[in-house]
């Protein structure tokens, strides 16, 4: 019996040093790509960041419908399909909607459009910049990748400013530490 504990103790020590490891060695990644940082900034839609100046921005301005894609940043890795799009929906039309709906709208949306959808988490009791936001995580297969995705919306005044971040979900945890580093500094700045 006492054989039994100890190894189960030996066994949980090896596993918190491994969970330690892994979350030093996040860390350790995030500061090496982020010891350039260079600032987003865009005065049209009121939005600011740091990024690692090692990552591609690609400005979009495409609008569809109510929403208006800002902006995409990527890692430098070739054939990554990691991304963070960050994108304003205007609700000006719905003034007045309660963040736990809009968030289940941005939800049944998903649903019907991505194949496989599968929602992790969603919460509403977050803030980004300040402003209330909901945060929802899920996994949906696209061609012939399984990705996983952290969609954080944040409403001020009549727009939704939606941070996405998507990842093949073998890459997802790599880059997470990076991604919740632009997304820990973007601000609204109207």
């Amino acid at each position: 019996m006492s054989r039994l504990i100890l190894s189960i103790s030996v066994l949980v020590v090896i596993m918190s040093c491994l969970s330690l490891a892994t979350t030093f060695h996040n860390q350790v990644a995030f500061a090496q790509q982020a010891t350039t940082l260079q600032t987003y900034e865009n005065s049209t839609y009121a939005i600011k960041l740091q990024y690692p100046s090692s990552w591609e921005k690609e400005e979009n301005g495409t609008r569809q419908d109510r929403q208006t894609d800002v902006v995409t940043f990527s890692p430098p890795a070739i054939n990554s399909n990691s991304s963070l799009n960050i994108s304003i929906d205007d609700i000006s039309d719905e003034k007045g909607i309660a963040l736990s709906q809009y968030a289940n709208n941005s939800i049944s949306d998903l649903k019907q459009s991505l194949k496989s959808f599968k929602l992790g988490t969603l919460t509403t009791n977050n803030v980004v910049s300040g402003s209330p936001s909901f945060k929802a995580i899920y996994t949906y297969a696209d061609q012939n990748t399984n990705f996983k995705d952290m969609e954080i919306g944040a409403i001020k005044g009549d727009k939704v400013y939606i941070l996405t971040y998507e990842a093949g979900m073998n890459e997802y945890d790599k880059y997470f530490p990076i991604i919740q580093g632009l997304i820990n500094s973007f601000q609204i700045t109207k």
